[in-house]
C-alpha cells in the first residue's frame, strides 16, 4: 500500500520528536556523568587569619578539596584547614587531618642520611660497589656513585626507568588513577639501578630511581628497613606522631584524607613500596610544622641536608633533598611533591626563619598557594594550556565523524559500519577525555554537548529510513571493507595523535 504524504509528515514527525526525545535524554545522562572538578567547601578550622590567607591564595578554589596549612615564623606554630578531607567519617580538615606527602619525604631521606654520617654510621663519599660490594652495576659510573650523588641527583640516572612496565604504570595512574608503584620492592629498584646508564653524571637530573637507591643503600648497609630508620632518627625525635610509612594490609588512619586528580576522578590511595624513600610519607600539616620548625632553627636531625651544596640549574641549587631557590630576591629552600591525588609544598626563608607547609587532597599544584604564603611572588604556572588544547580538539574528534555519518546515513549515501566505527571512536574518546582534559581551563559543559551531539549522530543514523532508489545496487563488499579500513586507520591516527597530547 503507497504512502499518502500526509502520512509520511506523521512519520517525519513522529521521528524528529523520537529524536529530540532521546537527545535531551542523552543530554541529561552526559550531564550526569560529565567530569565535576572538586572546589574548596567554606568548612574552616584552627588560625581563622591564616585560613582567610590560604583561601585567598587559592583563588576560585576550583580543582582543590581540601588543604591544610602549618605556618612557622620563627619559633611559633600556626595550623589552619579549610575544604573536605573526602573521608565521610571524618570530613573537616585540620592539622591532624592525615596526607600524602610525596616527595617531600625526599628531604626527610637526605637528613636520614646526614645524621647517619654524623653517627659514622656511613660515609656519604663512599662509592656504591663500596657499600654494596656484592651487588654488579653494569655501568661502571654508576658503580662510581655516591650516596651524596644520589642525594643530589647528580648520579647520571633518569627519573624513572624508561622500561615498558613503567610506561604501562604510569598510563594505569593516568587513565585509571593506580598507584604505579604498587608491587614493586626493593629487589625492583635495585634491578633497574643494576642495569641503568649513567646520563651526564656530575649534572643535576631530577631522579626517583636516585633517591630510591639511596634509601634501599642505607637499609642495606645498616641491617635496618627504611621505616625503622626514618622513625628512630627522625620521626620520633621531633615528635611526628601521625607520619607514617603505609604498608599494605595495614588500615588506614582515621583522620586520613582521600584524594582525587583536579579533574573529579578518584585516585588510589599510593601505599609503601620500594621507591619509598623517594616520597611516600603519610603526615600531617602539625607534624611537618613541628619538622620544618625544627629545621629552620638547626636542632632537627640532619638539619645540615637543607644546606644548598650543588648547582641545579635555573639559580637552584640542591642540598640532601632539598632544593634552594632564589625568588624575589630571597633564598628559599624548599621541596613539593605529589601522588595520584595529593599535591604538598614545604619551604622557609633561612633570613627571616619564616616557613610554610601546604597540603591538598587533589593533584593540583599548591606551591603558589605556599609561595603567596610566604610572601612570594605568585607563580600561576599550574595551568597547561596543551592540556587545554588536547581535550578540545578531543571533543571535537569524538563529536564531528559520528554526526556528519550519521546525517549522511539519512541521506543514504554512508553505511552502518561507518556509523559503528565512528560511535567506537567517539565513545573512546569522551572516556579519554573525561579522564585527562583540563576541566580546570575548559568548561566540563562542553564534555556534555560533545556526548550529546555524539547521541544525536547515532540517532540520526539509527533513525534513518533506506532511500536508495529502487532496483539500485548496494555497494560490493571489498569497497564497503575498504572503506572502513581507511576509517579505522585514521581515527586511529587522530587517537594516537590525541592520547600523546594528553599524556
Amino acid at each position: 500500500m503507497r504512502s499518502t504524504p500526509a502520512h509520511q509528515n506523521r512519520r517525519k514527525r513522529s521521528a524528529t520528536v523520537l529524536c529530540l526525545v532521546l537527545l535531551v535524554v542523552s543530554v541529561g545522562v552526559g550531564a550526569y556523568a560529565a567530569p565535576t572538578p572538586p572546589r574548596l567547601s567554606t568548612a574552616t578550622t584552627g588560625d581563622a587569619d591564616l585560613a582567610a590567607q590560604v583561601r585567598e591564595a587559592a583563588g576560585d578554589g576550583k580543582g582543590y578539596r581540601g588543604i591544610s596549612v602549618a605556618l612557622v615564623d620563627h619559633s611559633s606554630l600556626r595550623l589552619a584547614g579549610v575544604g573536605d578531607s573526602g573521608n565521610p567519617a571524618r570530613s573537616r580538615v585540620d592539622g591532624t587531618t592525615v596526607f600524602e606527602a610525596g616527595s617531600i619525604g625526599k628531604p626527610m631521606t637526605g637528613m636520614l642520611l646526614a645524621t647517619l654520617a654524623d653517627r659514622k654510621l656511613l660515609e656519604l663519599q663512599a662509592p656504591l660497589d663500596q657499600l654494596l660490594p656484592d651487588v654488579r652495576f653494569s655501568d661502571p659510573t654508576i658503580a662510581e656513585a655516591t650516596l651524596e650523588d644520589l642525594a643530589t641527583h647528580r648520579a647520571g640516572l633518569e627519573k624513572l626507568p624508561s622500561t615498558l612496565t613503567m610506561k604501562a604504570r604510569d598510563m594505569r595512574l593516568r587513565l585509571l588513577g593506580q598507584d604505579p608503584y604498587s608491587g614493586l620492592n626493593e629487589d625492583d629498584v635495585l634491578a633497574a639501578a643494576q642495569s641503568a646508564t649513567a646520563i651526564s653524571p656530575g649534572q643535576y637530573s631530577y631522579s626517583n630511581l636516585g633517591m630510591a637507591l639511596a634509601g634501599y643503600t642505607v637499609a642495606r648497609t645498616t641491617g635496618r628497613s627504611y621505616s625503622e630508620l626514618l622513625h628512630q632518627y627522625l620521626f620520633n625525635p621531633l615528635g611526628m606522631r601521625d607520619s607514617r610509612i603505609m604498608d599494605s594490609g595495614l588500615p588506614f588512619p582515621e583522620k586520613v584524607a582521600h584524594g582525587q586528580q583536579a579533574t573529579g576522578p578518584a585516585t588510589q590511595h599510593w601505599l609503601a613500596s620500594g621507591y619509598t624513600p623517594a616520597g611516600d610519607i603519610w603526615t600531617t600539616s602539625q607534624d611537618l610544622g613541628r619538622f620544618l620548625r625544627a629545621v629552620i632553627q638547626g636542632t632537627a636531625p640532619g638539619a645540615r641536608a637543607a644546606e644548598p651544596t650543588h648547582d641545579a640549574g635555573f639559580e637552584a641549587r640542591t642540598g640532601l633533598g632539598w632544593f634552594t631557590s632564589t625568588v624575589g630576591g630571597r633564598d628559599i629552600t624548599w621541596q613539593n611533591g605529589a601522588t595520584g591525588g595529593f599535591t604538598s609544598y614545604i619551604a622557609f626563608d633561612r633570613d627571616s626563619r619564616r616557613g610554610v607547609v601546604v597540603l591538598a587532597n587533589t593533584d593540583r599544584s599548591v606551591d603558589t598557594i605556599g609561595r603567596q604564603l610566604l610572601g612570594l611572588p605568585a607563580d600561576r604556572s599550574d595551568k597547561d594550556a596543551i592540556w587545554a588544547l588536547g581535550t578540545g580538539a578531543g571533543l571535537v574528534g569524538a563529536t564531528l565523524p559520528a554526526l556528519v555519518v550519521g546525517l549522511r546515513q539519512r541521506t543514504g549515501s554512508a553505511g552502518p559500519a561507518l556509523l559503528t566505527i565512528d560511535l567506537t571512536f567517539g565513545v573512546v574518546i569522551l572516556a579519554l577525555t573525561w579522564r585527562l582534559g583540563d576541566w580546570l581551563t575548559l568548561p566540563p559543559a562542553l564534555w556534555t554537548l560533545s556526548a550529546g551531539l555524539l547521541a544525536l549522530g547515532l540517532l540520526l543514523g539509527a533513525t534513518r529510513r533506506d532511500t536508495r532508489v529502487a532496483g539500485a545496487e548496494r555497494a560490493p563488499a571489498r569497497v564497503i571493507a575498504r572503506t572502513a579500513g581507511r576509517a579505522v586507520i585514521i581515527r586511529t591516527g587522530l587517537l594516537a595523535a590525541l592520547f600523546t597530547t594528553l599524556l
